[in-house]
């Protein structure tokens, strides 16, 4: 289906079909998270750079997105937090940047996608989810908690009231719940997540260049990050720089 090389990084790979970008969770069954930094964020920057992409799409392979964090691995490392300190803060970088992309950025999302495996699917602007797909942040079940931005961007997605009854209880969502709560963006059929992200995203860029897209969503990530003022002069120069071609 992909018309690129496979390219392998940590427990992903990345291909590209049609101006599109995917990268895959390929670790097994559940496609566990094993450690935060899942990735090297260098080579997903050096592939992003050679392609001329319109949007991202992360999916899992196989019957689920990412069953999350490899609890084991972070059992054994209870005493050495500084190993674990560090390891979320490469992992937050990895989602930071992510979130930041100027490109359209969708989760297609299968099967079952907890804790880590959701705070990847978060850093998406859009998500879409098979019929059968589960979310959740189990952590609380176990006395931890989400490490990886979580509670932060679930927050934003859904509000504070929604975001500590799913977190503190631990519960599993269903996708019709999720699109309920505004979780999730679409509900599709079994098996067809990865093709319907395809479609989304051709859809909403056909006809658009890529320069015009970056700068629609650069703007719009503007406005998250830089006060009113700053935002509305990012949109003026890049309105401006797109008149320029105009």
């Amino acid at each position: 289906m992909v018309n690129s090389e496979k390219k392998k990084s940590g427990i992903v790979y990345f291909e590209t079909e049609n101006q599109i970008g995917v990268l895959t969770i390929d670790n097994g069954n559940q496609n566990k998270i094993n450690q935060a930094d899942f990735l090297e964020l260098s080579c997903l920057k050096e592939w992003l750079s050679e392609q001329n992409i319109k949007g991202l799409i992360i999916t899992g392979q196989g019957r689920h997105f990412s069953a999350g964090a490899d609890i084991d691995n972070i059992k054994a490392n209870k005493e050495n937090l500084d190993y674990l300190r560090e390891s979320l803060k490469k992992g937050r970088e990895i989602l930071s940047y992510i979130d930041s992309l100027p490109i359209v950025t969708v989760a297609a999302i299968n099967g079952v996608c907890f804790g880590a495996g959701l705070e990847i699917a978060l850093s998406c602007q859009f998500r879409i989810a098979t019929i059968n797909a589960i979310l959740a942040f189990p952590e609380s079940n176990i006395g931890i908690m989400p490490g990886l931005a979580g509670t932060i961007r679930l927050t934003r997605k859904i509000g504070k009231s929604k975001a500590l009854d799913m977190i503190i209880s631990g519960r599993s969502v269903s996708a019709e719940e999720a699109s309920e709560i505004g979780l999730i963006d679409r509900i599709t059929a079994k098996k067809e997540h990865l093709s319907t992200a395809l479609r989304f995203v051709n859809d909403l860029t056909k006809d658009k260049s890529t320069d015009q897209i970056k700068s629609i969503v650069q703007s719009v990530n503007s406005s998250f990050i830089e006060t009113e003022e700053v935002a509305m002069e990012n949109e003026c120069e890049l309105f401006l720089e797109l008149v320029k071609n105009f």
